[in-house]
């Protein structure tokens, strides 16, 4: 035991000074491992839709359907009618700037007097139409409106706006659709009879600005 004591005691002084300062290393490194927070963490991921859909029937039909497009066959000088419903899924109401864009068949384009007449009945004056070929405005890509019946031009698509303010003077107005709210509106429309042969197409659609939508209309 003695020699064992005398081996331990003769050692260097200089060997046991890295033994110190390693063990100094370690536990500035142990001291180290704190974290910035408290608790777990969590995630909440929104998955977000168009707050309005808009469905399409033939004829004078307010059923909610899962229809998004339909085909109707006529002739020039012949009206056809269809129902436009949309639907506010929102908990909140939307206001926006219900939109027709009027498409003509490849190849061809709009130059004015293509419709003669547009009669209009919604889910508050059914079954009662009114005349609104006088009401209904192009929009440019501006946002500056002239009446449909005055219009004259050259141009594959036109966006339209129906002023129902009651005014007739082509302001800008949005309409409002109530949380949950299903609004349908019947549109009977008369082609001129002397319009261009071909597949014509009519779309409708919630608009959030009314400039800015003509403007992405008309470039695309």
């Amino acid at each position: 035991m003695n020699k064992i004591k005398e081996k331990l005691f003769s050692l260097p002084k200089a060997k046991l000074i890295p033994i110190l300062v390693a063990g100094l290393v370690v536990a500035g490194v142990a001291s180290a491992a704190l974290v910035n927070y408290l608790s777990n963490w969590t995630q909440t991921t929104a998955v977000v839709t168009s707050p309005v859909e808009i469905r399409v029937n033939a004829g004078a039909d307010s059923t909610w359907t899962g229809t998004e497009s339909i085909s109707i066959n006529t002739t020039g000088g012949s009206d056809f009618t269809f129902t436009t419903v949309a639907k506010n899924n929102a908990n909140n109401a939307i206001e926006g700037y219900p939109v027709i864009v009027a498409v003509a068949p490849d190849g061809k384009n709009f130059t004015g007097g293509e419709f003669e007449k547009v009669m209009f009945g919604d889910i508050d004056s059914w079954p009662n139409m009114i005349d609104i070929t006088d009401y209904l405005y192009v929009v440019y890509s501006n946002g500056t409106l002239v009446r449909l019946s005055d219009w004259t031009g050259d141009s594959p698509k036109l966006v339209l706006f129906f002023d129902n303010s009651g005014d007739n003077d082509g302001s800008v107005q949005p309409s409002s659709i109530e949380a949950g709210e299903v609004y349908w509106f019947v549109s009977t429309i008369t082609p001129n009879a002397a319009i261009a042969e071909g597949t014509y197409g009519i779309y409708a659609q919630f608009a959030s600005d009314l400039a800015e939508y003509a403007a992405d209309q008309y470039n695309q």
